[in-house]
């Protein structure tokens, strides 16, 4: 399958690009904004030393925020911050809000350095030992460690479904906890499934790397921690790496091409 190039710069969105590394984080969050009578809570998706992402249960004015405070493992950092862009998760009740970090001090800058650095350390570690990209180097995981986001999926919900392209379908996804279960439609009616996808796997990217709707369904069989590589950050990665982007596409479609074999087994016996 051919790797989808940006037609031109303006397919990014670069509101949502970063110079800074990110890394999938999951930590509770304080949202302190001008339009709110109290802190609205929600957990970060990704960190880097420059910003966050948040996810909140509601919209709100991004533009009125004024600070963030992370709940960290050893402390509590405030943050005065402001909003850079929002937007909702497609089937999901979950709104993304993207904050930047203004005018960090030394020590807070320090820090967050250390933490992101060492969060990209261990998703690389994982990525390298224990997923379906582990044939790639170590210094290529770290390098799409860094273009990760956390994604928490409740099980029984759809990641994306046979045949309808969007953003949802455009995502790659990395099982950190649960499992993913892969189902095909039946005589247009009964979703059956032919595989389970573990912690380690990857899932999805049909739309994102080959241009095309997903031929199978995804839905959460369990409780779910994935990592999320979305289009946004792989159009990145075209621009910005397209060494990188093009090994990620590689991997991602020998993997969609055993899937394939699995499905197409599965309905040659249906028949």
């Amino acid at each position: 399958m051919p790797t989808r190039v940006p037609s031109s710069p303006h397919s990014l969105s670069p509101h949502e690009v970063r110079a800074d590394p990110r890394v999938g984080v999951d930590l509770p969050v304080e949202v302190h904004s001008a339009d709110l009578p109290a802190p609205l809570l929600g957990r970060s998706r990704d960190l880097s030393v420059g910003g966050v992402c948040v996810a909140t249960p509601s919209p709100f004015a991004c533009k009125s925020v004024r600070r963030v405070v992370l709940r960290l493992p050893d402390r509590t950092l405030a943050l005065e911050a402001e909003g850079r862009w929002q937007r909702d998760v497609a089937g999901d009740e979950t709104v993304l809000t993207g904050l930047s970090f203004v005018d960090p001090d030394d020590s807070a800058v320090d820090y967050l350095w250390e933490l992101v650095l060492d969060r990209g350390k261990e998703l690389a570690r994982f990525l390298y030992a224990r997923s379906d990209i582990s044939n790639l180097g170590l210094e290529e995981a770290m390098g799409i460690a860094q273009t990760t986001r956390v994604q928490h999926v409740p099980a029984g919900r759809w990641l994306y479904t046979q045949g309808r392209p969007g953003p949802e379908a455009d995502s790659i996804y990395i099982v950190l906890e649960g499992r993913v279960a892969l189902q095909v439609r039946v005589r247009d009616a009964l979703e059956k499934a032919f595989d389970s996808v573990g912690p380690g796997g990857l899932v999805g990217g049909a739309g994102v790397v080959g241009g095309e709707p997903p031929p199978e369904s995804a839905v959460a069989e369990t409780d779910l921690r994935l990592l999320e590589i979305d289009s946004r950050s792989y159009q990145y990665l075209l621009a910005a790496k397209p060494w990188l982007a093009l090994r990620l596409a590689q991997v991602v479609n020998q993997v969609r091409a055993r899937c394939t074999a699995r499905l197409l087994g599965f309905v040659r016996d249906l028949l």
